[in-house]
């Protein structure tokens, strides 16, 4: 199986030469996107994928299933649903038949009579259905995964506590392009226990804390290795920053000093609001469905 994701290139034509070349080696192909361009390449696939929720209605019409959120990741849950159905479908057509058939032959050989015979087919009938009503419910593993109300409750206040810091830390950004030597010394220093008091004490306590919470609910921690990594790196530029407070009464405060320490500042800032962000995304997605 080959699984092909492209997006804003002008593959009228090349998309679905891809396709077919790797048609010939009898691959199965499933081919995502979201552009009118992709139209042809999803029409020649084996499998088409449209990302909806902002494509091109071209796209959806000619893909063989529609994602309605631009999240590739939600193409690996479509995938495992298909794919549950399917076997459920499978499950539901051998039973039911397997038992049919074997009705059927004790009603030849004279063990059912007709009436008895009739009421099991329909009690068959029912199982079959009943079976295959269960491609409607979550899979059992999935059921009640779910953070409670009150604990998202809690995140979100976090993180809107944690925003309040940010827009300090902006304020701060902005404040440094016309701030005096001394006055810049000030604010970076103002800054800095900002960012280690509310910032890295923030992210140290989603890692510690929240993600192991989340890995369990999830059930897999890989989902997760990104947003740690982005931990990190926010650590990383938090240690930077400290080192240049550090540096401060021993170093002439100059243009290019406050010019370094606004640009380390500016980048905290806007990696952890862009951080934060996903993590909202991440609390919406697996907080039970009575928290709307």
């Amino acid at each position: 199986m080959v699984d092909c994701f492209y997006s804003g290139y002008d593959f009228r034509q090349l998309g679905v030469a891809k396709v077919n070349v790797l048609d010939q080696f009898s691959l199965c192909i499933r081919w995502s996107g979201d552009e009118i361009n992709d139209a042809p390449a999803l029409a020649s696939a084996d499998v088409g994928i449209a990302l909806g929720a902002r494509g091109a209605s071209a796209s959806s019409e000619a893909a063989d299933v529609v994602i309605l959120a631009d999240r590739l990741d939600r193409v690996g849950e479509a995938i495992v649903i298909a794919q549950r159905a399917r076997r459920i479908a499978i499950e539901s057509i051998v039973a039911g038949m397997g038992l049919s058939t074997l009705a059927m032959l004790a009603a030849v050989v004279g063990w059912l009579m007709p009436v008895p015979a009739a009421i099991v087919q329909e009690v068959i009938d029912v199982a079959v259905i009943l079976n295959a009503l269960r491609a409607l419910t979550p899979a059992f593993g999935h059921a009640g995964r779910h953070m409670t109300v009150a604990a998202g409750r809690e995140l979100h206040r976090d993180h809107v506590a944690l925003i309040g810091q940010l827009d300090r830390l902006r304020s701060i950004v902005d404040a440094l392009d016309d701030a005096t030597p001394e006055g810049g010394a000030a604010l970076i220093a103002e800054a800095n226990k900002v960012v280690q008091e509310q910032v890295v004490a923030h992210e140290r306590d989603d890692e510690g804390t929240v993600y192991p919470r989340l890995a369990r609910i999830l059930q897999e921690s890989h989902g997760l290795s990104a947003m740690s990594r982005a931990h990190r790196e926010i650590l990383h530029l938090a240690r930077l920053l400290a080192r240049v407070v550090e540096d401060l009464p021993l170093e002439t405060v100059d243009r290019y000093l406050i010019r370094d320490a606004q640009r380390v500042i500016e980048a905290v800032e806007i990696l952890v609001r862009m951080h934060t962000a996903q993590e909202e995304d991440i609390y919406e997605a697996v907080v039970a469905p009575t928290s709307v």
